[in-house]
């Protein structure tokens, strides 16, 4: 069974556009949107969230932006200066200054640690990074390396709504002025964008469109070249695009591998696709892993990634790792899934996406965010000593509300012989669908296998199947008394056949029908007939069931030794021909001693004499 996956839930005063965690602190959950400019009664805000409790969430800080602006659109949290943590975030100024060309847009806010727990928000700086003033213009996406010590940071920023798309990227190094490594102009606005560390001040970054993927190396050498085409959407050039695919978001893996979200046009599910780039830098990427997202995604909205075995330095090489991949679904749902990257003589491979968890109707409305905590693996050697790790996912809605799921990890040993890295790397502690469905069936098949053992069991002790499970020779004869005794009928019921209770209270001769001490006509079934005759008697030989004019119902039944009487005349039950048990059936129903719920078991081994026949009185002994 999966490990519980706790979740925290809080309801903010104002509509969620973007999220980010701090990357040094995963305790810490930033958070904006707002109602936008002009909208009466719905504010903008930044909030920061503490998310150090698993089941609870905590606003510790909050800053109020002007009304007469616009919502935050994009937000990312970087690196500290000092005892800051500085925030990025995309706000258009107000109406007015943008129809006169002035849209500081870009925004640096810094957290600070207040008393009593809180901490508390201020603006930094606001700057103008776009050289478009397009009035519909805003600042649709932000993004930022992931941070390592004593090493800048590179980001990227991406206008939305405009005819001519621009991309900035700059250096955290500095809050104001920013430093510009270099800007991208595109006829075609991008989906999605990203960027990696590859070394010193060496990165990589990657945008798409909705069909083409462009990457560019980024070096103090060459900021101002314009970024390669690596992939093209196929039929894409094609005049008929009705059901072309388009892409939704994309993630660096490593350097090797991009990770692209794709929807199929229509709203017919969604795609998750591997990309591998040519080792050589030229040339197109192929496609090294896809999975189709379950049916119930009609269209992917979101997309995040987490590195459970992150480099320690930009310098060093990827080694073997797991990454967490959640995707935000149109019905309101997150679907998490995992791949393994295999590294086999500096050649990395990705294993098959496999799916492993979903949250439903996570947030009332569209899910607008999605990120993952910074995951910090903790020193080595790993002990009994090291605390529990886990992993946070947040999710943020346009209905104001933030969902925190926090994944539990463990340590998986890996073997030196292989290559592999002595120091353990870390997994989400969740089984995956087949080994969840594994072990249902598993579950099932034992529980059906019990409950067949036990349904023979009781036909066996009752006497209707044949002895495969030998439940009489390990079940309590006190409980096979009470498992065997027979049917007892409602009261005022009357039948030709005795009931239990004065069955047990009178006793029979041998002979079928005739009462020890009363001359009602009750008569017993054949089980307790045959019972009777073998406790009576020394217990062997055969049961001789035959016609006999001076026995009540015209039949009689005696337990016959063929030394002591001589040969009984008769056939075993399995030789008679189907018409002679027939008529022996309906001859012990006339007499009041076959009852339908018996079963012809119990005749099994009985022998019997003809009917009509005179051999009665050769089996009687007189």
């Amino acid at each position: 069974m999966a490990p519980l996956v706790p979740s925290a839930k809080a309801t903010l005063s104002y509509p969620l556009w973007a999220c980010d965690f701090d990357p040094l602190d995963s305790s810490r959950l930033v958070v904006g949107g707002g109602g936008g400019a002009g909208r009466s009664g719905v504010g903008n805000k930044i909030t920061l969230l503490d998310t150090s409790k698993a089941s609870e969430l905590k606003e510790v800080g909050e800053i109020d932006l002007s009304k007469d602006e616009d919502n935050v659109t994009s937000l990312a949290v970087g690196q500290r200066k000092g005892e800051t943590t500085l925030v990025y975030a995309g706000a258009n100024s107000r109406p007015e200054d943008i129809k006169k060309g002035r849209n500081k847009h870009f925004r640096i806010f810094g957290i600070e640690a207040a008393t009593s727990g809180t901490s508390k928000i201020t603006e930094l700086s606001r700057s103008s990074l776009f050289t478009g003033t397009e009035k519909d213009s805003y600042q649709r996406l932000l993004r930022l390396t992931k941070p390592y010590p004593n090493q800048p940071q590179l980001g990227a920023i991406a206008t939305g709504l405009t005819k001519k798309s621009e991309i900035v990227l700059f250096e955290t190094s500095a809050t104001q002025p920013m430093r510009s490594r270099g800007a991208v102009q595109s006829n075609k606005e991008p989906v999605d964008a990203d960027l990696i560390q590859t070394g010193e001040n060496e990165y990589m970054f990657a945008y798409c469109d909705e069909h083409d993927v462009f990457v560019k190396k980024i070096t103090p050498d060459n900021d101002d070249e314009e970024p390669r085409e690596v992939y093209i959407t196929p039929a894409s050039r094609s005049h008929e695009k009705v059901t072309i695919p388009s892409f939704r978001a994309m993630r660096w893996l490593t350097k090797d591998f991009l990770l692209m979200l794709t929807n199929i046009h229509g709203n017919s599910g969604a795609v998750l696709q591997i990309l591998r780039l040519p080792p050589s830098g030229n040339g197109h990427c192929r496609i090294a892993q896809s999975l189709r997202l379950p049916s119930r995604i009609t269209k992917g909205t979101g997309l995040a990634v987490a590195n459970l075995t992150p480099p320690l330095s930009p310098t060093a090489e990827q080694d073997y790792t797991q990454f967490v991949i959640a995707v935000a679904g149109h019905d309101i749902s997150i679907t998490l899934f995992k791949v393994n990257l295999q590294v086999e003589r500096s050649v990395a491979m990705p294993t098959k996406i496999r799916e492993f968890r979903t949250f439903k109707n996570v947030h009332p409305n569209q899910t607008t965010g999605l990120c993952f905590s910074n995951f910090v693996p903790p020193t080595h050697p790993v002990t009994a000593s090291t605390p529990p790790q886990c992993l946070k996912l947040a999710s943020i809605s346009v209905s104001s509300t933030v969902v925190v799921h926090t994944l539990p990890l463990f340590p998986v040993p890996l073997s030196i012989k292989r290559g592999q890295s002595r120091t353990p790397r870390y997994v989400v502690a969740l089984p995956s669908g087949a080994t969840a469905m594994a072990m249902s069936l598993v579950l099932c098949t034992l529980g059906i296998l019990l409950g067949a053992v036990f349904i023979q069991s009781l036909l066996e002790i009752r006497g209707a199947a044949p002895n495969w499970v030998q439940a009489r020779s390990f079940i309590p004869l006190r409980v096979q008394e009470v498992i065997g005794r027979p049917y007892e009928f409602p009261g005022g019921y009357k039948s030709s056949i005795a009931s239990t209770k004065d069955t047990y209270a009178s006793g029979y001769n041998h002979h079928i029908g005739v009462p020890a001490d009363d001359a009602s006509g009750s008569a017993l079934r054949l089980p307790e007939i045959f019972s009777s005759l073998k406790s009576e008697s020394d217990g062997t030989g055969v049961f001789v069931v035959h016609e006999h004019a001076d026995a009540e119902g015209g039949i009689k039944a005696k337990l016959h030794d063929e030394e002591v009487h001589g040969p009984h005349g008769g056939q075993p039950w399995e030789e008679l021909k189907h018409e002679q048990r027939q008529k022996w059936i309906e001859k012990l129903k006339q007499a009041g001693y076959w009852a339908e719920d018996m079963g012809e078991t119990i005749l099994k081994g009985v022998v019997f004499g003809e009917l009509g026949a005179a051999v009665g009185q050769a089996v009687a002994g007189g």
